[in-house]
């Protein structure tokens, strides 16, 4: 009989990841003065995204709704996709390979979902994409983004195939 394993640990940790995140960067940003541009903006949103959609997974998972979640887990995968896309974006105008007009000054949802004018604080992009002068342990912090999401992709992907396997 195979074993059955829980994937609501890895959930937990998913939304944690996400949550952590989106966290630390509004630290950053009301803390530290680190104006957000407008990737970073999206970037925002596909990590809510993943954090909401896990802590679905979750209790759907606790009341032992599986099927349920099925349509949910796409919808992860493209959050987790798309912050690693947006985020890889960003590092290419950073780095010159991309020029900076490639970044609309306004997210995508803008004109759709005005989440910049409901929650100025966590949603307004201020900065320009490409112009970043942070640092920590002296590598930008677009690349450290990039690390983080590139993981969270990777426990995602992880986790979606251990539920499959199941």
């Amino acid at each position: 009989m195979p074993r059955v394993t829980s994937l609501k640990p890895l959930l937990a940790l998913i939304a944690l990841a996400c949550f952590a995140m989106l966290g630390g960067a509004l630290l950053l940003q009301h803390l530290s003065g680190w104006e957000p541009c407008t990737l970073c903006i999206q970037i925002r949103l596909w990590l809510l995204c993943g954090g909401v959609i896990s802590l679905l997974i979750l209790a759907l998972e606790a009341l032992d709704l599986r099927w349920l979640s099925l349509p949910l887990w796409p919808l992860l995968l493209a959050a987790s996709g798309m912050a690693v896309y947006d985020n890889t974006h960003l590092l290419l105008i950073e780095t010159g390979v991309l020029e900076s007009s490639s970044c609309s000054p306004f997210p995508f949802y803008a004109f759709y979902l005005p989440l910049h004018e409901w929650l100025p604080s966590v949603f307004m992009s201020a900065g320009v994409c490409g112009q970043n002068d942070y640092s920590i342990f002296g590598l930008t912090f677009t690349a450290w983004t990039l690390l983080s999401v590139v993981l969270l992709l990777t426990l995602c992907l992880f986790t979606a195939w251990r539920g499959i396997r199941r």
